[in-house]
């Protein structure tokens, strides 16, 4: 009872200094629709639920500021976010405000200042440093481990011949964890023959975790947070990830310091792939032991799955639409006739129909559906006819504007590949398609990732014939999963 009133008295507190800004951003964005709002909460209760319920909140707020020109506007507690669904006003903002809002600060135990949570002038640093170690050149150098993971997967993939339906999700993310930890950090995990491991678990929790704190109003104060179980979970499974990732720098470290004597950088990784981590050795930058971590955490923990995931849903959508496979398949028939050889650079770089498919697919399942970023100064959206005031969190609702039928359509909600042949792409607005973000902070592994899909999608498609379930209702967990799994069936060809 004493800790109920001292929070209730803290809500108070709280509230009072916060109430004077709010009603001054509230004024700002008078023209902009609002569901029901309660006294400190705001519209904090339509988050309380499953991860299922969070999506279809998701899917009312995206209904609603269809109504208005593509904007919506929402409170947790006293944070006023500004939710966006038209290409226009998100072009706006994911050009013009670079700072990550504040929820993401959730994810910094975990990834520190890594590239996808840094502050914006550590990012700016930084990423000039990083951005080199993604280009083409270095990542078509990986196709050899894709190609041996991808191998692996097929054979994996053959004992589930004859049993029906599963969910091939879990084979999709035990091969890309195999690919990014091995180009990434030089180690072979070998998780697509040991897929539970005490790191995955690990994993798993903490991104359940920060799942609900980024929707449940009440647990993101860390003096509430910090009375839960929660926090001593997260803590735990979080040094657990650390420990693994910790030990990996100090031995490539070592390694380097020993090869600068008789060595080039380039020329310290094993065999001639050069690993992601050894780049960062020797930079104009001199990267801590702490922050090399962090940054491979994040191209390992926030790279890895929303690959996976994509991977997933293109299995499963060319398992619901035979037309499209056969295509598919027919296209790959073409580059390699009847070979089982793995994709060289030209061979992914011919693979039209299949990269439409892909894009479709995160067109359609969007695996990051919101993007939010800190309104620094007053600014100005031309579509919706709102000025966002300095303090306001923008949302970008990237799973809205994909299927927004202004910018694709009334057919928006269909599966249509050849929305994305070059003809019919002329005129799109350039903000329309959001997979990988937008503007100057977009994802610096995007190349990476599509290479790894096409890869592993061409190894599938040309070993079997898939036949899917359709993919039902979606739940949020920090990325977008649908709740019955990707549930595909296998029949060799």
């Amino acid at each position: 009872m004493i800790i109920l009133v001292v929070l209730l008295i803290l809500a108070c507190c709280y509230w009072g200094y916060w109430s004077a800004g709010a009603k001054r951003l509230d004024r700002a964005t008078a023209a902009l629709p609002c569901p029901p709002t309660l006294p400190l909460l705001g519209n904090a209760m339509l988050f309380i639920g499953n991860s299922e319920k969070i999506v279809k909140t998701l899917d009312d707020i995206a209904e609603l500021s269809y109504k208005h020109k593509g904007a919506a506007k929402l409170w947790l507690g006293p944070k006023l976010y500004v939710a966006v669904s038209n290409a226009e006003d998100a072009k706006i903002i994911l050009e013009n405000c670079l700072d990550k809002d504040v929820v993401y600060r959730f994810l910094r135990p975990w990834l520190g200042h890594g590239l996808f949570v840094a502050p914006l002038n550590l990012w700016r640093t930084h990423r000039k440093v990083l951005l080199p170690v993604f280009n083409n050149k270095v990542v078509e150098d990986y196709l050899g481990v894709i190609g041996e993971q991808a191998d692996i997967l097929v054979e994996r993939l053959s004992e589930q011949i004859g049993k029906g339906y599963f969910d091939i999700l879990r084979y999709i993310t035990a091969c890309t964890l195999d690919i990014v930890f091995e180009t990434a950090m030089g180690e072979r995990m070998d998780i697509q023959h040991s897929p539970d491991t005490p790191y995955l678990r690990a994993r798993h929790t903490v991104m359940t975790i920060l799942n609900m704190r980024f929707f449940k109003v009440w647990l993101q104060p860390d003096c509430l947070f910090n009375l839960t179980s929660y926090a001593k979970q997260q803590s735990e499974n979080i040094k657990l990830t650390h420990k693994f990732t910790d030990e990996v720098v100090r031995k490539r470290r070592l390694r380097y310091e020993q090869s600068k004597f008789t060595k080039t950088t380039n020329e310290i990784s094993d065999g001639n792939l050069r690993v992601v981590l050894d780049m960062l050795f020797g930079r104009e930058i001199e990267f801590t032991d702490e922050q090399l971590r962090e940054h491979i955490d994040s191209i390992t923990i926030a790279g890895n799955d929303t690959t996976a995931l994509v991977t997933a849903y293109t299995l499963v959508l060319l398992g619901l639409h035979q037309n499209v496979q056969e295509e598919v398949f027919q296209e790959q028939l073409s580059i390699f006739g009847k070979s089982r050889r793995n994709a060289t650079k030209e061979d992914v770089q011919n693979m039209h129909c299949l990269e439409r498919v892909i894009k479709e697919s995160m067109r359609l399942y969007c695996v990051v559906p919101i993007v939010a970023r800190n309104i620094d100064r007053d600014l100005y959206l031309p579509f919706s006819g709102v000025t966002l005031p300095t303090g306001t969190s923008a949302v970008v609702g990237a799973f809205a504007v994909h299927r927004s039928k202004v910018e694709w359509g009334p057919n928006a909600d269909e599966f249509d590949p050849n929305r994305f042949l070059p003809e019919r792409s002329i005129g799109r607005h350039p903000a329309a398609f959001l997979p990988f973000s937008y503007g100057s902070r977009n994802c610096i592994g995007r190349n990476f990732g599509m290479i790894i899909m096409k890869s592993l999608i061409s190894s599938i498609v040309r070993s079997y014939k898939m036949e899917a379930l359709e993919i039902g209702p979606l739940k949020m967990e920090l990325l977008l999963f649908p709740i019955n799994g990707h549930q595909v069936c296998l029949t060799k060809r």
